[in-house]
């Protein structure tokens, strides 16, 4: 069984989601309860539990108070999936930390999914990556995390946005290029980190190719048009990309 806490303000959500638990993953058995940060840690710490539902808003509060006492106990492992109604900035900052998160109301196929991949990781060493870097996001104070974590065989990468000239597609994984020519292979596709990037001033020309415009040298319009960047890499523009790429130039 995996031994759960649950910490949210609202009765009606906690209840909603232990009876989907309960109808849906038998396996997660609801050890305790919370509807403050005071309570969450007090319980956290007193169950130790696998796996830890929290709801980022808490009435005033905010749940992501609660991660900083996780962060420092080596005692404390639970994977935890965040719940929300609605928080843009939250839901960027957690997709960037490579974490997860429900959107309430809960469908039950996402729930199953992150109760799966709860199981998957059981076990595991303490791995405060994903943690240390949602934190440090969420201490930044802006709309505009700082840091992203990406997913490869061998672990988790923190890298600075900032430090992204170009991405490019290899089937459904990603190949990162950085500014210290250095390159990382993603275990996610193209489109899951374009929709993270795309307000951080990075483009998809092609379809294979996304590429920060911070790293942009020139534009070259003959051969079928391609970007010149930074490092020397050239970079091709696909014909549909082509009239709005003119129009981001312009506003450059």
């Amino acid at each position: 069984m995996i031994k759960a806490v649950i910490i949210d303000d609202e009765d009606n959500s906690r209840d909603t989601l232990k009876g989907k638990l309960d109808l849906f993953c038998p396996e997660v058995e609801i050890s305790g309860e919370a509807s403050n940060v005071a309570e969450g840690i007090e319980i956290i710490n007193e169950l130790k539990p696998d796996a830890l539902f929290l709801d980022i808003q808490l009435a005033g509060e905010s749940g992501f108070d609660i991660l900083e006492a996780i962060e420092r106990d080596d005692a404390l492992n639970p994977e935890i999936v965040f719940i929300t109604a609605h928080n843009e900035f939250a839901v960027r900052a957690i997709k960037f930390s490579a974490l997860d998160y429900l959107l309430k109301p809960i469908d039950p196929e996402e729930l199953v999914k992150a109760v799966r991949k709860i199981e998957s990781r059981r076990g595991l060493p303490k791995n405060a990556t994903n943690l240390n870097v949602l934190v440090e996001n969420i201490r930044q104070a802006s709309d505009s995390p700082k840091k992203i974590v990406i997913p490869t065989s061998d672990g988790m990468h923190v890298i600075k946005i900032s430090d992204i000239i170009r991405l490019e597609s290899s089937s459904n994984y990603t190949t990162f290029y950085l500014h210290n020519e250095k390159s990382l292979l993603a275990s996610k596709t193209l489109k899951e980190f374009d929709n993270m990037l795309t307000n951080y001033n990075f483009n998809r020309i092609h379809k294979s190719h996304l590429v920060n415009m911070n790293y942009l040298k020139r534009y070259v319009q003959t051969d079928g048009g391609y970007l010149i960047l930074e490092d020397g890499s050239k970079i091709p523009v696909a014909n549909r990309k082509k009239e709005q790429l003119l129009s981001t130039l312009k506003n450059l």
